[in-house]
């Protein structure tokens, strides 16, 4: 997390003293935060599981660490952007996405888990109430990716949203309606039918009626 947040730190000396190692030394140390933290498998058994659900070692580090991702993203804007041919911004808003639902799969995962285990585990089976959690949640953080790509006219995050979309219904219809018992079932339909009917609402008033490009979302004033 300390790299993550120098790294940030070094995006911002930037703005005052332009020295293109400053980038280069920011964007490496926020890809290597990334890394031990979505590719080091040891990070499941840090932690024994908090006495708090959500307000866990989990959040601070990897809320911290996505923060941090999304705000190097921002201060990197263009004309600061180009690193030989990398978009820094590009990179840096996607690392910080990929991380925003590792955290949400580690949450769920850690409210779950039974007490006195050490090592975090996915399961997807054995407990109704979180598989239905996690195919409302994958279905909410798709239709978040949605509607910041239309917002901020981002095409890549559209596809994203959707693709992750397309993913939970068919989790829905091939693992969920044939594992979860009746409640749970019409629960994680319910769910995740509403969020597609309101992605489809946004994607039929903000895109399809569009030939020229998608609308801005209105900002409230």
């Amino acid at each position: 997390m300390a790299w993550a947040l120098e790294g940030a730190a070094l995006c911002w000396l930037f703005h005052r003293v332009p020295h293109p190692g400053l980038r280069i030394a920011a964007v490496g140390l926020l890809a290597v935060a990334f890394a031990r933290l979505a590719l080091n498998p040891e990070v499941l058994r840090y932690h024994p599981r908090s006495a708090t659900p959500i307000l866990n070692w989990y959040l601070y580090v990897y809320g911290l660490t996505t923060a941090a991702l999304f705000v190097a993203a921002r201060l990197l804007a263009p004309p600061r952007n180009r690193i030989v041919a990398l978009n820094a911004p590009i990179l840096m808003n996607t690392l910080g996405v990929v991380l925003a639902f590792i955290l949400l799969n580690l949450e769920i995962a850690d409210y779950f888990m039974a007490a006195g285990e050490r090592e975090l585990t996915f399961q997807f089976s054995g407990n109704l109430g979180r598989d239905m959690t996690y195919t409302i949640s994958w279905a909410l953080f798709a239709l978040g990716l949605l509607v910041v790509g239309i917002w901020r006219q981002l095409r890549a995050a559209r596809y994203a949203g959707l693709a992750l979309l397309s993913v939970t219904l068919l989790k829905l219809f091939f693992h969920d309606l044939a594992r979860l018992n009746q409640l749970y079932r019409i629960g994680a339909l319910a769910g995740v039918a509403v969020v597609a009917i309101f992605a489809s609402f946004l994607y039929q008033k903000f895109l399809a009626t569009d030939p020229g490009g998608p609308k801005k979302i209105p900002t409230p004033p």
